[in-house]
């Protein structure tokens, strides 16, 4: 704990207040980017409607642990399986480290491979 503790710390204190900023914009703007181009695909729902940060909600049309497999041949991370909430329900989080490339590779993968 201590170590993470430490970590953050500094790389809090490298980035500054303007940094960290920055860091949140990026988060937010890349998460959004992210959710309209998922919510574009058919069968695919973005159900955070209300104001959010960097993790929305999909429901997908086929169970999340099969669409982690797929993204994961892909070498691909996916979401987090929340279907005890919501009917295939994946949980995706996009930060300031995620590309475009990437989201858009995602993109690509889910239009493609999800039957």
């Amino acid at each position: 704990e201590a170590l993470i503790s430490t970590g953050a710390a500094v790389y809090l204190a490298a980035l500054g207040p303007k940094g960290l900023r920055a860091v949140a914009e990026l988060c937010y703007h890349k998460a959004h980017y992210a959710a309209n181009l998922i919510a574009a695909i058919p069968d695919y729902t973005v159900l955070s409607q209300n104001v959010w940060f960097n993790e929305f909600v999909v429901q997908s049309p086929i169970p999340p642990k099969s669409l982690n497999e797929i993204l994961l041949k892909h070498k691909m991370i996916g979401g987090l399986d929340i279907s005890e909430f919501v009917p295939n329900g994946i949980l995706f989080a996009v930060t300031e480290m995620n590309s475009r490339d990437e989201i858009d590779s995602l993109v690509q993968v889910l239009r493609q491979e999800v039957p």
